[in-house]
């Protein structure tokens, strides 16, 4: 009859259901255990607090970094107001010295031409040469403190630096406090907490399992001889006995670079399979075995492969008779081929092709049952 064959890869063994992501967290701090805030078995989302730890000294370092954060912001305020006030004083003075030094040198110049005409007194002159030194001294005593501007400038970068310290030290405090909290790192399931309130915990010990199992794989050894057949991308029927009449599927994604060696010395290719359907109803652990379709055709002329003998030849009946036929197989597994040539749509072939008086040319009976 016709219908659909296949060509198959079954894995030798039952492979394992397995999440996509499996990891133990560790407690990164060194404490109590204060709270614990999940259940095994339930759901989270990334950065919820799994498990608390003890945190007081540390609230106290976030406490004391705060304090200094907010001491070294007004310190720069400070800084920076000083600056202001210093820069507007100093250029008013320096614009008030600058005038003064102008009208003195106006008027030592204006009596000077009239000294050297013996107009006025050399007295009056005298007079006016020291007032005009005084003004220039004025002014570039004014100028010097106006350079005071720059002393100022590096009091304002020397706080923002204090403050940039005190800040990362605040981060740091954090981060440290942070570390008391061991929280999910992705969304999942809580699948075991290892720790109770008020156990002691330390650095890198393990206090929770925790698994994703939005995407699950199967992970399924395969008989070296096929290595050369399995490529990525190549469909898989998975079966598990929850499920015994129901199939799921999936598709291979990962083939590992090297061949298992087992402790029975046995070498099989451990290959990965994603499932990509019904999901849910598989749970991490499950055993599962895995048939993976090479090649497969629909509509196709076939009989049962236990129908072949040596995948060489099949039985038909003819008029009673038994008919030894060669055949030339396409498509197929041990459950049945493709019949490319050999045997017609519609002919009877022999199934018991174990029975010891079956060959080319004997007289067949055909019963409804052995009995007969």
């Amino acid at each position: 009859e016709r219908g659909h064959v296949e060509n198959t890869i079954t894995a030798i063994s039952s492979g394992t259901i397995r999440p996509n992501v499996d990891v133990r967290l560790v407690a990164e701090h060194v404490g109590k255990v204060v709270s614990v805030h999940v259940e095994d078995g339930a759901p989270v989302k990334k950065d919820d607090i799994i498990i608390e730890l003890s945190h007081d000294e540390l609230d106290a370092q976030v406490a004391l970094a705060e304090a200094n954060v907010r001491a070294a912001e007004a310190r720069l305020q400070m800084a920076k107001l000083g600056a202001d006030i210093m820069e507007d004083m100093s250029s008013a003075l320096v614009n008030q010295t600058e005038a003064q030094r102008r009208q003195a040198q106006e008027d030592y110049n204006r009596l000077k031409a009239l000294a050297d005409k013996q107009i006025v007194p050399q007295m009056e002159i005298d007079r006016l040469r020291s007032a005009l030194k005084v003004a220039q001294e004025g002014e570039a005593s004014a100028i010097a403190s106006a350079r005071e501007s720059t002393v100022r400038e590096e009091e304002i970068q020397s706080a923002e630096a204090m403050l940039d310290q005190v800040k990362a030290s605040l981060d740091l405090a954090k981060t440290a406090r942070d570390k008391a909290y061991v929280r999910a790192p992705f969304d999942g399931i809580v699948a075991d907490v290892f720790v109770e309130p008020g156990a002691g915990v330390g650095i890198g010990m393990p206090v929770a399992h925790m698994v994703d199992t939005s995407s699950v794989y199967v992970e399924a050894p395969f008989d070296e001889a096929n290595a050369a057949e399995i490529t990525e991308g190549l469909m898989a029927r998975i079966t598990v006995d929850t499920y015994r009449d129901e199939s799921f599927f999936g598709h291979v994604y990962y083939i590992p670079p090297v061949v298992a060696l087992n402790p029975d010395l046995s070498r099989t290719l451990n290959v990965r399979v994603k499932l990509t359907e019904k999901t849910e109803k598989l749970i991490t652990g499950m055993s599962a075995d895995v048939v993976l379709l090479v090649d497969q055709k629909d509509d196709a002329i076939f009989i049962p492969s236990e129908s072949l003998v040596r995948q060489k030849y099949a039985f038909v009946i003819e008029d009673g008779i038994a008919r030894q036929r060669e055949v030339e197989l396409g498509v197929g597994n041990w459950f049945s081929y493709e019949i490319l040539s050999g045997v017609k749509e519609g002919e009877t072939y022999v199934k018991s092709v174990g029975l010891r008086e079956l060959e080319d040319g004997v007289h067949v009976n055909i019963v409804e049952d052995l009995s007969q």
